[in-house]
């Protein structure tokens, strides 16, 4: 069941993950597609380390190292990490307008 915070929460990180990816992997902004594998773009192993590591700062929970590969694309990820996320808090309660990395 999903309500307003939530799809409200799942854009936000769905764009946040589309930024970092084009960022991290030196592509230009906008060019990561929600719905493709994000191995598709060049993300590897020791990214995807990189990648667990910032999302938990940004999210404020840890997450199971499998889920990358579980949830291959930055849509599926960012539905996980939406409904994962506790109650009230998550990346859109930690300045979602302008994370500084």
């Amino acid at each position: 069941m999903h309500d307003a915070t939530t799809d409200d929460l799942r854009a936000e990180l769905r764009d946040w993950l589309c930024a970092y990816l084009a960022e991290e992997l030196r592509l230009p902004a906008g060019s990561i597609d929600p719905a493709e594998p994000m191995s598709a773009y060049g993300l590897d192993s020791v990214r995807a380390i990189a990648l667990l590591t910032e999302v938990e700062d940004h999210v404020g929970f840890e997450i199971d190292p499998n889920a990358l590969w579980e949830f291959p694309t930055v849509a599926s990820f960012a539905e996980m990490l939406a409904q994962q996320a506790p109650s009230g808090q998550g990346a859109a309660g930690q300045g979602a307008a302008g994370q500084s990395g």
